[in-house]
């Protein structure tokens, strides 16, 4: 489980670095990586977000 989350994490990072957050959030909510998503929200600082 330990290195699927380090792969979202840095999946999401790079995501946000290239694209910036909302759309490194729009592409991520297009393919479902909800894991991916979550760790946006997280680097993003926003607090308590779930994915439904």
């Amino acid at each position: 489980m330990s290195n699927m989350v380090e792969h979202y994490q840095g999946l999401a990072q790079n995501l946000v670095e290239t694209l910036g957050v909302e759309q490194a959030l729009y592409v991520a909510q297009q393919y479902a990586w909800y894991g991916v998503v979550e760790e946006i929200h997280r680097i993003n600082g926003e607090v308590g977000h779930t994915v439904h």
